[in-house]
């Protein structure tokens, strides 16, 4: 195998002009430099990953971390599609020729020192995509006071404290809620993704409670029921929400798999949808399109490769700057589960956008 040593020699130079010159850690006279790579090149030298991190102190790897085991992750990260967000995320890095390691810690605060800060001492990664399911900041904040770069995806609840990339689902439902209250309707429900200590779940329900109260409508305990990422949860809520002796007119439903669950419960039991009840939900995905969901987008591939670009701005920069929270567009697609008129109804983000 050809070595460093090797291309010295062929080349004539020293050791630490090879690795200045292959590294870009130092200036290198530019016919030197050419004569190196031209020596590189044809010898089809290779270098030790390892050895080549101990001169550059940079692993060329992006670590996507998320703190609780993957299946909490894989259901409220706001998109049943994870591969969505390891590909945006992939596609970034590929091009940058950074590597992707995937981690996550099980055991959370039962060790004294938890993995990720590990692997930040280990420099074991050059930077962390984190998600963030829970109010659990005390590891991100140790990074950050390192000035470890950090990126969290999936969660914006550390704005303008820690660089961030997600859609605004507290936005999203609200504007959710507001349309079927637009379409006549005061007795809404909602079903949460999962429960209401995960930050999307809680983001997605105070939109959908300050929607109500601001049009002065009472929130009913009976009206809310904490599902999970599967259909059988919206059967469930469907269940108990149409057996009520007020049952609602309208729902919100926390995600597509819930909402095609309502509908299977409303077809099983002679309820029309929308007659009977008018329904929108989140992330507009296949499921949606095949059963007539008016559904809002919350696109995890563009979250993902945002969030990637991000770092790599990160990893680039040379001087300290203040954090930048990125949020995704979304729209909602209005089909005929609600009732309402079959159009696209734009997010203030994506408004602004096609207004400049």
């Amino acid at each position: 195998m050809v070595t460093i040593k090797d291309i010295a020699r062929e080349a004539g130079v020293s050791i630490s002009t090879v690795s200045f010159a292959f590294n870009g850690t130092a200036p290198v006279a530019p016919e030197t430099k050419a004569r190196i790579m031209e020596v590189i090149k044809r010898l089809n030298y290779q270098p030790n990953s390892a050895a080549r991190g101990l001169v550059t102190r940079k692993t060329n790897s992006v670590c996507l971390f998320t703190p609780h085991p993957a299946t909490d992750f894989f259901s409220f990260s706001g998109n049943n599609d994870f591969n969505g967000l390891l590909q945006g995320i992939g596609e970034v890095l590929d091009h940058k020729d950074y590597n992707l390691l995937l981690a996550w810690d099980s055991l959370g605060h039962k060790t004294k020192t938890p993995k990720l800060v590990k692997l930040m001492r280990e420099r074991a990664m050059d930077g962390v995509l984190i998600c963030l399911p829970e109010h659990d900041f005390k590891t991100i904040e140790e990074l950050t006071e390192q000035n470890f770069p950090v990126v969290i995806v999936g969660s914006n609840s550390q704005a303008n404290r820690v660089n961030s990339v997600d859609v605004d689902n507290y936005e999203i439902s609200y504007k959710n809620t507001r349309h079927l209250l637009g379409l006549g309707h005061r007795r809404i429900a909602f079903i949460s993704p999962g429960p209401l200590n995960y930050l999307v779940c809680e983001d997605r329900y105070e939109g959908f409670k300050d929607a109500m109260e601001e049009a002065g409508l009472r929130l009913r305990d009976d009206y809310l029921y904490i599902g999970d990422e599967k259909e059988q949860s919206g059967y469930k809520a469907a269940e108990h929400f149409l057996t009520l002796k007020e049952p609602p007119t309208a729902l919100v439903a926390g995600r597509d798999a819930q909402a095609v669950g309502v509908i299977d419960y409303a077809r099983a039991h002679g309820t029309s949808v929308p007659g009977d009840l008018a329904i929108v939900s989140f992330e507009n995905s296949a499921a949606a399109v095949k059963y007539g969901i008016s559904s809002a987008t919350t696109n995890l591939y563009e979250i993902g490769k945002e969030g990637a670009r991000l770092m790599l701005k990160l990893l680039g920069r040379k001087k300290d700057r203040a954090p930048q929270n990125i949020v995704i567009p979304s729209e909602l697609v209005v089909r005929e589960s609600c009732g309402g008129r079959a159009e696209v109804l734009k997010s203030d983000a994506v408004a602004e956008m096609d207004e400049d």
